[in-house]
């Protein structure tokens, strides 16, 4: 049986996240108004939400983008992003909850109460049915906006679960839209900045 050192295995994962940022920029001269290339990622194109398939992510790296259309009160419209590492099971995820009237409300797993005690957000939600969500992920937080409007930036050092700080200090390597979250229609990085 051939055995793999470890010390390839810690460079192999290194070159991984080094290298993620790089390959997944090309350069697009069409899309510049003052005529310097714009460079995108290949990205920042919208891809459908398929239910339970598991995302190769790196969420800490480039912030996660979704767009969702359901209204308010729509049954069985959460929007459910799951968090993994490298195993075959979620370490956590966030719900943002459509199905009660009025301002929708969000769970972490392992943070918050739980989906029948959801906090509320604390900015005020976009009218446009159409929204934009964009996720982002440190050790420290998760902040969620809708339409470039703040939603809420929660500290997981906040809750009193035991193990929140734990469990969300862990980096994302993984997403997934699960099926009992079918608000997702589409996600993507979100865009990175003209580059001269």
């Amino acid at each position: 049986m051939m055995r793999i050192p470890i010390m390839f295995v810690v460079w192999l994962l290194m070159v991984v996240e080094a290298t993620d940022d790089s390959i997944l920029m090309t350069r697009n001269s069409d899309n510049s108004s003052n005529g310097d290339p714009k460079f995108v990622s290949r990205d920042a194109e919208w891809k459908d939400c398929w239910e339970d398939d598991i995302i190769p992510y790196m969420l800490e790296n480039h912030p996660l983008q979704v767009k969702t259309d359901s209204a308010l009160g729509d049954q069985d419209q959460d929007l459910n992003v799951l968090f993994y590492r490298w195993g075959p099971v979620e370490f956590g995820y966030i719900t943002i909850i459509f199905t009660e009237e009025g301002t929708p409300t969000f769970e972490i797993d392992g943070c918050t109460e739980d989906y029948w005690n959801p906090d509320p957000f604390t900015g005020v939600l976009p009218t446009e049915q159409e929204k934009v969500w964009t996720f982002y992920k440190t050790s420290t937080n998760l902040r969620v906006e809708c339409n470039d409007v703040e939603m809420f930036n929660y500290s997981f050092a906040q809750s009193t679960m035991p193990n929140c700080v734990k469990l969300y200090s862990k980096r994302v390597r993984r997403i997934c839209f699960n099926w009992y979250g079918l608000a997702a229609d589409f996600y993507r990085r979100k865009p990175s900045g003209i580059r001269a």
